[in-house]
């Protein structure tokens, strides 16, 4: 069975992009779609973004210190994940997908379709997010 980690702030939906979640639910996903959390994994977020006093990371390197953090995972869902963090999280065998939605939704349809969404296909990344785009927009820098 696959380890998916969830970027949720709530609990009930994907709601926190890769680079800001503060915390990941670890979720075994059974093949018929059935799944069960196995742990809440705290994370200091790699991206700051904009936060007063903090120091901003840059994006070739700041999201390091969130994937070290998921050694195991099989696959992060996360409303949005910048090329960097896509690229970082590949190397490591992880795949990364941008997902908006219910935590419900998404876990089952992972474990229905996950054989055929674990394939790799040439020319195609799993990044970004559910709004069509990487990044947030100008003047954003660093956090994709």
């Amino acid at each position: 069975m696959p380890t998916v980690a969830v970027a949720s702030s709530d609990g009930v939906t994907i709601n926190e992009h890769f680079g800001r979640s503060r915390q990941f639910l670890i979720y075994r996903v059974a093949d018929d779609g059935t799944y069960q959390q196995q742990e809440k994994r705290e994370i200091v977020p790699s991206c700051s973004c904009g936060s007063p006093g903090k120091i901003h990371d840059d994006a070739d390197h700041g999201h390091e210190a969130t994937v070290a953090q998921l050694v195991g995972i099989d696959a992060v869902l996360a409303l949005q994940i910048g090329p960097g963090a896509v690229e970082s999280l590949q190397a490591r065998g992880i795949k990364a997908f941008g997902v908006k939605g219910s935590i419900d939704r998404a876990l089952t349809s992972y474990g229905k379709r996950h054989k055929l969404l674990d394939q790799a296909l040439p020319g195609v990344s799993h990044g970004c997010g559910s709004g069509g785009g990487c990044g947030g927009g100008k003047g954003r820098g660093g956090c994709r």
